[in-house]
């Protein structure tokens, strides 16, 4: 497919509106989770820290930040949020006693949990209109997408990776 032009038949140039299509469909997404979410007591940047904490385990600030790609400002603030309401905790790293990190409490990951069974139908509704194909196909693309906007390799794994063990994107396999 060509890229068009901007302004021919009015429209944007394709990468633009791609970028458009995921920010709008971002945008309405988060509106839907984060009134999920809200039922809880919880802000949708605190979910975030919540959801990251226990998909990568422990981390330090600068790692869960890296890692969420939330704004380190916002996440410190939800993160001495979370602490204050229990569901985390500050502790040092096992291996080195020098480096604090964050970790999910047991209220905590009792909390995500909840959240995760509310959530779960809005992300089925999310992909209602594409077929288990497509979704397949779209996953592909935004991993190809994000994979070329994270520089670093260790991180781009890391985000890229859902679960323990490494795992190639579809476009490294063989």
């Amino acid at each position: 497919m060509s890229e068009q032009k901007q302004g021919e038949g009015g429209g944007l140039p394709l990468p633009t509106y791609v970028s458009y299509l995921m920010y709008q469909t971002e945008q309405h997404r988060r509106a839907l989770a984060a009134d999920c979410i809200a039922q809880h007591g919880i802000s949708y940047p605190k979910w975030v820290a919540l959801a990251s904490l226990a998909r990568f385990g422990e981390c330090s600030m600068t790692r869960l930040a890296r890692l969420s790609a939330a704004d380190r400002t916002t996440l410190t603030r939800s993160v001495d949020g979370l602490i204050r309401d229990g569901l985390v905790e500050r502790g040092t790293q096992a291996s080195d006693r020098r480096k604090v990190v964050v970790r999910l409490t047991p209220e905590g990951q009792e909390i995500l949990g909840r959240i995760r069974e509310d959530i779960h139908p809005i992300n089925q509704e999310v992909c209602a209109e594409l077929t288990e194909e497509e979704q397949t196909n779209l996953a592909t693309y935004l991993q190809k997408i994000l994979g070329g906007l994270i520089t670093e390799p260790e991180w781009k794994h890391e985000v890229l990776s859902y679960g323990p063990g490494p795992v190639v994107p579809a476009w490294d396999r063989g």
